[in-house]
C-alpha cells in the first residue's frame, strides 16, 4: 500500500462531509469529476472501496468511515500542534473557523471579534453562516472550530461550552398599529398579527412550530424567509411584526427602530443561545481562549436579571 495523497485525502473527506460530489466540488473549487477521480484513485491505492453513492448521495463505506476518522484525527493532532508553536510565539498569528448563526453575526464581528483582535490581532476569521443546524453540521464534521447557535438540541457529538436563556420576543415597529398592545402578548393575540417567520431548520423557526402545535393554531406568516435581514425589514417597514431573541436586533433597539414586547406563551421562552464545540476535538489555543472570550463579550451570552 502506497502513502496517503494529501489531496485525494482531502476530496474523499470533504465528499463525506458535504454528502455529496458536486456539494464537495463547490466548497473545494474544483468540478465533481475532479473530485470523484480522486477518491477513485485513493481506492485504488488503498485497494478498498471508501463511499456508497445513493440517490441522496454519498457516504463512507466501513473502510472509509475508519479512514475519516484517521483522518480527523490526524488533522486534530496537527493543528493542536501548531497550536502549540503559536502559543510559543506569543499567539501573533492563526486561523480561526467560527460557524455562526444568522442572528449572531452581528454581536459576534462587533462584540467578539472587535476586542479580541485588539489582544490577538494576528488571527483571521472564516465565518461560515447558516441555520442552527448548518451551523451544528460544519462543528460536527470538523469544518468549524466553534459554533454560535440558537436552540441546540443536546446530542453526544456536541460539547456546550456555555449556553444562556434568551427567550422569544415579540417585535415592532413603534410606528406600527402593534406598538400599544399591552405585555405580555398571548398566542391568541399573536395568532391575529401578520408576521414575517423564520423557515424550518433554524432554532427559533423550530420553537415556533412546536408552539404552533401545542396550541393548536398557525401564525399568519406574510413572509417566510431563511433571511434576518428580510424578517428586520418587514417589522421596520411597518408591514408587521416577527419573534426573535431580543439580542438579534440590539442595534435596531439602541437605535429605537424596533421594540420588543414579552410573550406569553412557555413554548417560546425556553430558547437558549449557545456557543460549543465538537466533543473530544483538540482546538488550537487560539479557538479555546476565543471561546471563553465570547462568554465575556456577546450581549447573547449575558443573563439578564
Amino acid at each position: 500500500m502506497s502513502k496517503i495523497d494529501t489531496v485525494q485525502a482531502a476530496s474523499f473527506l470533504v465528499a463525506c462531509e458535504e454528502g455529496s460530489i458536486r456539494s464537495a466540488s463547490e466548497r473545494l473549487g474544483v468540478e465533481p469529476s475532479t473530485i470523484s477521480r480522486q477518491i477513485k484513485a485513493l481506492e485504488t491505492s488503498l485497494g478498498t472501496a471508501l463511499i456508497e453513492r445513493g440517490r441522496k448521495g454519498v457516504r463512507p463505506t466501513e473502510a472509509g468511515t475508519i479512514l475519516q476518522t484517521y483522518l480527523k484525527h490526524q488533522q486534530g493532532e496537527q493543528e493542536a500542534l501548531l497550536s502549540q508553536f503559536d502559543e510559543l510565539k506569543g499567539m501573533r498569528r492563526g486561523e480561526l473557523v467560527i460557524a455562526v448563526g444568522d442572528g449572531f453575526i452581528s454581536d459576534f464581528v462587533g462584540n467578539a471579534i472587535k476586542s479580541y483582535r485588539k489582544v490577538f490581532p494576528g488571527f483571521t476569521y472564516d465565518l461560515l453562516s447558516g441555520s442552527t443546524e448548518q451551523v451544528l453540521h460544519a462543528v460536527r464534521t470538523d469544518r468549524a472550530h466553534v459554533g454560535l447557535a440558537y436552540n441546540v438540541g443536546k446530542e453526544r457529538a456536541i460539547r456546550i461550552a456555555a449556553q444562556v436563556k434568551q427567550p422569544l420576543d415579540l417585535l415592532v415597529s413603534p410606528n406600527a398599529q402593534w406598538a400599544d398592545l399591552g405585555e405580555p402578548i398571548t398566542m391568541a393575540q399573536l395568532e391575529a398579527l401578520p408576521c414575517a417567520l423564520l423557515k424550518s431548520g433554524f432554532g427559533v423557526g423550530d420553537m415556533i412550530a412546536v408552539a404552533e402545535t401545542a396550541h393548536g393554531v398557525r401564525l399568519r406568516a406574510l413572509v417566510h424567509s431563511n433571511s434576518l435581514a428580510v424578517l428586520r425589514n418587514f417589522v421596520r417597514e411597518g408591514l408587521g411584526v416577527t419573534v426573535l431573541p431580543a439580542f438579534v436586533v440590539t442595534r435596531e433597539i439602541a437605535d429605537g427602530t424596533i421594540i420588543t414586547k414579552r410573550l406569553a406563551v412557555p413554548e417560546l421562552s425556553k430558547g437558549e443561545a449557545s456557543v460549543f464545540t465538537r466533543h473530544g476535538r483538540r482546538l488550537p489555543e487560539g479557538a479555546t481562549r476565543l471561546v471563553e472570550h465570547i462568554t465575556k463579550s456577546m450581549v447573547a451570552f449575558q443573563t439578564s436579571n
